[in-house]
C-alpha cells in the first residue's frame, strides 16, 4: 500500500470516529466543538468519496458501484428504521427506544426525499427526517457529478465547473430548499475534486506540516461563527468557507500523513475502522435514529463530558460489531451464490 493509499485509509478511519464524535456530542451544550467538528468532518468524508473514484472507469460502471456502496446501504437502512419505528410503536416501548416515524407514510416520505430531520422543503413540510442516512445519499450525488465533471478535459475547465456549481448550490439554497442529500453533494464538490486528484502525484499536493498550525487556528475561528452546514448549504461567505474548510481538510491531511508514516500501529486500527465506511455511515444513522444512549446514559451519569465519551465508545463498539457481522454473513452469501 503506498503512502497516499494508506493516508487515506487512515483519514477514513478518523472521519468515522469524527463523525460518531459529532453525533454524540451536545449541540445546546457544546455548540462550539459541534461546529469545530462540522468545519473538520465533512471535508474528510467527502475527500475520501472523491479519491475512491477511478477515472479510467466508464460512467455506467461508476454507477453501478455507486448504488452498491451508498444507495443500497440507504435504502436498507432506511427501511429498517421504519420497520424498527413500527415495532416501538406495536409493542410501546418507547420508553425504551425512539419511534421517528409516527406512520410508515410518513418514514417512506422521508427517505424517498432524503431530508434528514423536520423543516420546509420545496414540496411540503415534513414532520420527521432519515437521520444521518441522508450523508449517503449525499454521497452517491456527489460522486456521480464529480464523475462527470472529471471527464472534462483539462484540469482548469474542471475546477471552473466545480466553482461554478458549487457557487450555484449556495445561491439556490438560499430561495428553495432541495432535499439536504442533493444539495450537499452539489456544494461538496471541491473536496471531492481534491480527493479525486490526491491519486495523481503530478497534480496534488503533499501535505506539509507547516499547514497544521493554520488549520487548527482557522477551524476553531471558523466554528465560532457558524457550524458547515451541508444539510441546507449555509455557511458565513460561501467562497471565503470553503477555502477555509480546503486549509482545514489539508492540515488533518498533514497530521494523518504523519501518523501513517509513524505510527504503525495506530494505522492498522484506524484503517480497519474505516474500511466499509458507507457501511459504517448506516449503522450510525440506525443508532442515532433508534437508541436515545445518551438520554440512557444522562439517567445514570450527570457529568456532560463523560456521558459524551461513554457514549462514543458503545457507538464505536457496536459498529465494529455490526459492520463485522454485516460484512461476514455478506461474504458468506456471495460464496455460497458462486458455488
Amino acid at each position: 500500500m503506498n503512502i497516499r493509499k494508506r493516508t487515506v485509509s487512515v483519514l477514513t478511519g478518523v472521519a468515522i470516529i469524527m463523525l460518531i464524535a459529532m453525533q454524540m456530542v451536545s449541540q445546546q451544550q457544546n455548540i462550539a466543538w459541534y461546529r469545530f467538528l462540522t468545519w473538520t468532518t465533512w471535508p474528510m468524508i467527502f475527500f475520501v468519496a472523491g479519491y475512491a473514484i477511478k477515472i479510467n472507469q466508464r460512467i455506467v460502471q461508476t454507477l453501478t458501484q455507486s448504488i452498491l456502496k451508498y444507495l443500497v446501504p440507504y435504502f436498507l437502512i432506511s427501511l429498517l428504521l421504519i420497520a424498527s419505528s413500527k415495532f416501538v410503536q406495536m409493542f410501546g416501548l418507547t420508553s425504551l427506544l425512539n419511534q421517528p416515524f409516527q406512520a410508515i407514510r410518513v418514514g417512506v416520505k422521508a427517505m424517498l426525499y432524503g431530508n434528514g430531520w423536520p423543516g420546509a422543503t420545496m414540496f411540503w413540510q415534513f414532520e420527521t427526517g432519515i437521520g444521518l442516512g441522508w450523508a449517503l445519499l449525499a454521497l452517491f450525488w456527489g460522486t456521480i457529478i464529480t464523475t462527470l465533471i472529471i471527464k472534462i478535459k483539462p484540469l482548469s475547465l474542471q475546477i471552473v465547473l466545480v466553482v461554478l456549481i458549487t457557487y450555484g448550490g449556495f445561491y439556490v439554497s438560499r430561495g428553495v430548499q432541495l432535499p439536504w442529500s442533493f444539495t450537499s453533494g452539489v456544494v461538496v464538490q471541491p473536496f471531492m475534486l481534491l480527493g479525486h486528484y490526491f491519486n495523481d502525484e503530478t497534480k496534488a499536493w503533499q501535505p506539509a506540516r507547516a499547514t497544521i498550525l493554520a488549520g487548527g487556528i482557522i477551524s476553531w475561528i471558523m466554528s465560532h461563527n457558524g457550524a458547515y452546514e451541508l444539510t441546507v448549504a449555509q455557511i458565513n461567505h460561501w467562497i471565503i468557507g470553503t477555502l477555509a474548510a480546503i486549509i482545514i481538510l489539508e492540515a488533518i491531511l498533514s497530521i494523518i500523513w504523519y501518523i501513517s508514516e509513524h505510527l504503525s500501529r495506530w494505522t492498522m486500527w484506524l484503517i480497519g475502522i474505516g474500511k466499509h465506511y458507507s457501511i459504517s455511515i448506516a449503522i450510525l444513522s440506525f443508532m442515532t435514529m433508534i437508541v436515545p444512549i445518551k438520554n440512557q446514559l444522562n439517567n445514570i451519569i450527570t457529568t456532560e463530558w463523560l456521558v459524551f465519551m461513554l457514549a462514543w465508545v458503545i457507538v464505536l463498539l457496536i459498529i465494529i460489531v455490526s459492520k463485522w457481522a454485516v460484512i461476514k454473513i455478506t461474504d458468506y452469501w456471495d460464496k455460497d451464490r458462486v458455488n
